[in-house]
C-alpha cells in the first residue's frame, strides 16, 4: 500500500529532498544510511538524464501532492524515453521509488520543525507512533508509544521511517500534553539488540539495531541540518578544521591502482594578478566567469560533471594570497585529471554532506597542484575553494573516496 501524502505543499520537506544532488549508482546499498539524505538515488538509474527525469517525477509528488498513479505515468514515459530496463515488477518498483522519497523528505521536514529552538523548548518530548502499516513488525508495535526526550540518542538510530515499507512516525509533545493523555516519559530508551548485516558484495559487516532494516538506522533530518548544537560546542569544532569532518566513503589512490605521480598538463592560462583583499579576490573571479556566477560542464564518456562558480561563495574560501592561481579554475574544472565523491559526517553536529574533489596537474612553475573541492549546496555541486599545492603528497591525501573519473 502506497500512501497518498496532502497535496498542501510542505516547505521543509521540499526543502530537504531539493538539496539533494543526483549520484548514480547500480545497487540500493551503493550508499549507506545518511548519505541518502545528500543524494537522489534510483538502484541501477545510470544515466544523468534518467535520474533527472526520475527526479522530477518524484519533486512532483513532494511539492505538489501528485499521486503514486500520476508519478506511474511520468515513470512508464521516462522508461520509455530512456531506454531503461530496470529490475523488478512496475507496481513494486514505483511503489518503493515514490514512498521511499516521499516519507523520507517528510521525516526530515518534521525533524527541521520539531528541532527549532521555540518548538523544542515549548514540546521538549516526542512520540513514537508504530503500527500504521498493514503488517506492521513486532518491534515497531512495541515501541508504540515510546516517549523520550528530544535529545535521547535513541532517536539517531530509530527515528523512522525505520526499513522499507515503515509508515511509523514521531510527534512532538509538551508535558501539558503528555499528563492530559495519560503518558508519562520513558524510564529508559528500548534496547533490542543488533543483529549483523554482510554486504553480499564486499562482504563488510555493519551492525543494525534490531527491528531497523539494514541500511535505515540513521535519523534522516538529522543528517541533513545537523543537530543543533550550543555556539560554544560548534566554536570548538570549528577549531579542529578539517579534523572536525570523519570520512564515510572508503578508498583513496591506491585502492583504484591510480598512480602516486601524476602527469603534467601544459597550462592553458598563466598566473594572474595577487589580490590583497577578498573583495579584490571576488573581482577577479566576476572577470573570470563574465558575471557573478557561471557554471561549468565537463562531460566525456557518458560522465557528466557541473560545478557552480559563484564569485562571492568561492572568494570566501580563497587565500588572497593564492588568488594568482585563479586563471586555472576553468581548465581544472573542463579537463580534469580525476574526480573523486566522499561523504563526510561532522563529529559534533552528525550532518553528513556531499564533497567532490577535482584533482589536476599543471605545469606552472610555482604550485603545481590544483585541487578544487566542491559542496552539495540545493542540488548542484558548487565550487567551495581552489586550493593551490606544491606538495603533492598533501595532493594524494586528498585522491579519497570514491574515483568517478579517471583519465
Amino acid at each position: 500500500m502506497v500512501f497518498n501524502f496532502a497535496s498542501v505543499p510542505f516547505d521543509e520537506a521540499i526543502r530537504f529532498f531539493r538539496q539533494k544532488v543526483n549520484l548514480p549508482t547500480e545497487k540500493w546499498n551503493d550508499i549507506w544510511e545518511g548519505m541518502h539524505s545528500r543524494a537522489f538515488v534510483v538502484a541501477g538509474a545510470i544515466k544523468s538524464e534518467l535520474l533527472s527525469d526520475l527526479r522530477q517525477a518524484v519533486d512532483k509528488g513532494i511539492a505538489e501532492g501528485t499521486t503514486i498513479a500520476g508519478f506511474r505515468k511520468s515513470f512508464d514515459d521516462t522508461v520509455k524515453r530512456n531506454g531503461w530496463d530496470y529490475k523488478g515488477g512496475r507496481g513494486w518498483r514505483t511503489g518503493v521509488i515514490f514512498d521511499t522519497n516521499l516519507r523520507t523528505a517528510y521525516a526530515a521536514g518534521h525533524y527541521e520543525q520539531m528541532t527549532e529552538p521555540a518548538v523544542l523548548s515549548a514540546r521538549p518530548f516526542w512520540r513514537y507512533i508504530g503500527g500504521l502499516s498493514v503488517n506492521p513488525r513486532p518491534l515497531h508495535l512495541q515501541w508504540n508509544g515510546t516517549v523520550l526526550p528530544a535529545d535521547d540518542p535513541w532517536w539517531k538510530e530509530h527515528y523512522p521511517p525505520n526499513g522499507w515499507g515503515c509508515k511509523c512516525k514521531v510527534v512532538s509533545q509538551s508535558q501539558d500534553e503528555l499528563d492530559r493523555g495519560g503518558l508519562s516519559v520513558s524510564g529508559k530508551a528500548p534496547n533490542d539488540g543488533h543483529y549483523e548485516y554482510a554486504d553480499k558484495t564486499t562482504g563488510e559487516i555493519t551492525r543494525v539495531p534490531n527491528g531497523i532494516d539494514p541500511g535505515w538506522a540513521y535519523n534522516p533530518g538529522r543528517v541533513a541540518w545537523g543537530e543543533r548544537i550550543s555556539s560554544s560546542a560548534m566554536a570548538g569544532w570549528k577549531a579542529e578544521g578539517a579534523k572536525a569532518w570523519e570520512r564515510l566513503t572508503p578508498g583513496d589512490f591506491s585502492t583504484y591502482d591510480r598512480p602516486a605521480v601524476l602527469p603534467q598538463d601544459e597550462p592553458k592560462a598563466s598566473l594572474g594578478a595577487r589580490a590583497k583583499t577578498t573583495i579584490e579576490v571576488e573581482g577577479i573571479l566576476r572577470k573570470l566567469l563574465g558575471g557573478e556566477e557561471k557554471t561549468f560542464s565537463f562531460k566525456n564518456k557518458g560522465f557528466r560533471s557541473d560545478v557552480l562558480v559563484n564569485a562571492r561563495t568561492l572568494a570566501g574560501h580563497v587565500d588572497p594570497a593564492r588568488s594568482e592561481y585563479l586563471p586555472f579554475l576553468p581548465e581544472s574544472l573542463g579537463d580534469p585529471y580525476e574526480v573523486w565523491l566522499a561523504f563526510e559526517k561532522h563529529k559534533g553536529t552528525g550532518q553528513v554532506v556531499l564533497r567532490q574533489r577535482i584533482i589536476k596537474v599543471v605545469k606552472t612553475g610555482a604550485k603545481e597542484g590544483m585541487l578544487v573541492v566542491t559542496n552539495a549546496v540545493n542540488g548542484v555541486m558548487e565550487a567551495w575553494t581552489l586550493i593551490p599545492v606544491e606538495n603533492l603528497e598533501y595532493l594524494n591525501r586528498q585522491r579519497v573516496g570514491r574515483l568517478v573519473w579517471k583519465r
